[in-house]
């Protein structure tokens, strides 16, 4: 369970990277800037990691189900939460780089 709590760490880490340069790049396309393709760039990267972290997360989880089919409710939770949290931040960052 230590790994999945490693791995929601990672994605929130991806995420908030991906979130700050989807910020700047915004920033820098108002500004009339060329940066904001680099930021655009980085922040798709860094939504590439949390996604593939989130994947594995994913897979590891049904994985552990197989074998301890009563997971505690508590880790349930966490989990069902960490993956809203995911999907609502993924959205948001796409929106900002599709502007």
């Amino acid at each position: 369970m230590k790994k999945i709590k490693e791995y929601v760490e990672g994605i929130a880490d991806e995420l908030c990277g991906a979130k700050d340069y989807a910020e700047k790049s915004l920033w820098y396309k108002a500004k009339g800037s060329p940066r904001y393709a680099t930021y655009k760039a980085m922040a798709q990267t860094e939504l590439d990691h949390a996604e593939k972290l989130h994947q594995m997360a994913v897979e590891d989880i049904e994985e552990l189900k197989r074998v301890y089919p009563e997971v505690p409710q508590e880790m349930e939770d966490a989990w069902v939460k960490s993956h809203k949290d995911f999907v609502e931040k993924v959205a948001w960052i796409k929106q900002m780089l599709a502007m």
